[in-house]
């Protein structure tokens, strides 16, 4: 049957292929931006996963010398790194990251379950835990995630 424009169709089917158009579009973009909020939930795990231990190896190494003209540590005598260089660290590295929901907590393990701020003594194991708060953009998901992550090592120097 050959369908002209501007006649009715004769079979009452007009306009069926307008709602079933609308009825895949909204399937196949709900998978879609699912994949989406998916791939962008993975990406912020990892992120989280990687700080953890990005932070432990910058207050390892920076120990009791951490100077701010070699490493960007705060302004001051060389005194290791501290909570407040850790987060700034992070910070710069948090690309397509919202760094205003990063949560940093960082210990030095003295012993016995007893722990103290940073900086650590030689020895000693700085504990570095990181939370980051992860918001869904999908309709179909409401609500946050909270990703944690911990690392612990030794100070060397």
């Amino acid at each position: 049957m050959i369908r002209t424009v501007g006649k009715k169709n004769k079979n009452g089917e007009a306009g069926s292929a307008l709602v079933e158009f609308a009825l895949a579009s909204v399937l196949i973009l709900t998978v879609l931006f699912g994949i989406i909020d998916m791939g962008r939930a993975l990406f912020a795990y990892d992120w989280v996963s990687n700080a953890a231990r990005t932070g432990t190896r910058y207050a390892m190494v920076r120990g009791t010398s951490c100077s701010p003209v070699l490493s960007g540590c705060e302004a001051g005598p060389p005194i290791g790194a501290r909570t407040s260089d850790i987060q700034t660290y992070l910070n710069s590295n948090a690309d397509g990251i919202d760094t205003s929901k990063i949560t940093l907590t960082a210990s030095c393990d003295v012993g016995a379950s007893v722990f103290q701020p940073l900086p650590c003594t030689p020895g000693q194991a700085v504990i570095v835990k990181v939370t980051y708060t992860f918001s869904f953009i999908s309709p179909l998901i409401h609500g946050t995630w909270d990703m944690k992550s911990s690392s612990v090592r030794v100070v060397s120097q």
